[in-house]
């Protein structure tokens, strides 16, 4: 090949190395393994965050809304600045469908993080941790009931298996004050949420429209319905005092959902509601081993007996999985 440079110019030359390792890392996040195992963990930090948000003078609803506002915002900023197109096919997308679908996507999605970041600081990590292990399961039951998936023996008793973990999990929370207790049964309300909102956003996916869009939508609507709630009860929605540490937290919880929930739908387009469950199971062993290192939280026999439970029936859901081609 001739040399085009001209004089005083220098030769812009890529390494075969270097190309291919930013492909990899290109290709990295279109592998479904890849994204569970991100959004699981991200999962699992923002409930940390959310115990913590009290120590640091913010209530964990304020310290919520403002996180989906710019998580929101921040994905909307990268998405463009990627150059992102939004998608669009020859159908035209009803905008009384896409507004449904914002709206009950967005209900879906707030209402079991209300619950998760109040019940953190009420009955610790480990248990609301413990409590994203179950979508899984739900989830291949409501795909049953709604014949998107046929009964297997196998996945049904994984599905049995994991309302067994339920119960033991349920059971572990009865020896809390009362208080507590009562946020202990909240917070197993949480994966009936999520299964239900893994069913919903893909059979009711609106053609045309990419994830990262309903991402951001999702997240606009959330905030709207959260700043609703916190007007109505009174919750402040600003810290104590704008220390460093409050906001930092802040910062970290914006970062988190920015990437988390951009992923997410990414996760479910490519993967489906099913795997996509799987979140839960990598969000509830990194949540047990983040609450011992950070809050020093040991889980007790009833949870570890969840634990092994909810394993079993992940196993027996995920092996009676129906090959495909």
């Amino acid at each position: 090949m001739a040399d085009t440079t001209g004089p005083g110019q220098q030769h812009e030359t890529v390494s075969p190395g270097s190309l291919h390792a930013g492909i990899t890392a290109a290709r990295l996040f279109d592998q479904p393994l890849a994204l569970l195992l991100v959004v699981g963990g991200f999962l699992a930090l923002s409930t940390i965050i959310a115990k913590a948000a009290p120590g640091l003078g913010w209530h964990p609803l304020a310290l919520l809304q403002w996180a989906i506002l710019g998580g929101a915002a921040g994905l909307f900023a990268l998405s463009r600045m990627s150059g992102r197109k939004v998608e669009r096919t020859s159908e035209p997308v009803g905008r009384r469908q896409l507004v449904l679908y914002l709206g009950f996507s967005g209900l879906l999605f707030v209402v079991p993080n209300m619950i998760a970041v109040v019940a953190a600081s009420k009955v610790g990590v480990g248990f609301v941790s413990l409590s994203y292990a179950f979508p899984l399961v739900l989830t291949y039951a409501f795909a049953v009931l709604l014949r998107l998936e046929r009964l297997q023996l196998m996945r049904g008793a994984g599905v049995l298996a994991g309302l067994g973990g339920a119960v033991l999990l349920a059971g572990s929370g009865s020896k809390l004050s009362l208080e507590a207790s009562w946020w202990s049964l909240f917070a197993l309300t949480i994966p009936v949420f999520l299964a239900v909102g893994n069913i919903y956003r893909t059979l009711k996916w609106p053609k045309g429209v990419g994830p990262v869009d309903l991402a951001v939508g999702m997240m606009a609507t959330g905030f709207v319905g959260l700043a609703a709630f916190n007007a109505a009860m009174g919750t402040p929605v600003a810290p104590v005092s704008w220390t460093t540490g409050a906001i930092v937290l802040l910062a970290a919880q914006i970062a988190i959902f920015t990437l988390q929930y951009g992923l997410y739908f990414r996760l479910q387009k490519t993967a489906g509601p099913v795997y996509l469950s799987q979140i839960g199971s990598v969000a509830a062993v990194t949540g047990l081993g983040l609450g011992y290192l950070v809050f020093a939280e040991v889980p007790d026999i009833a949870k570890l007996a969840a634990v092994a439970s909810v394993g079993v029936g992940i196993v027996l859901v995920t092996l009676g999985r129906p090959r495909t081609p």
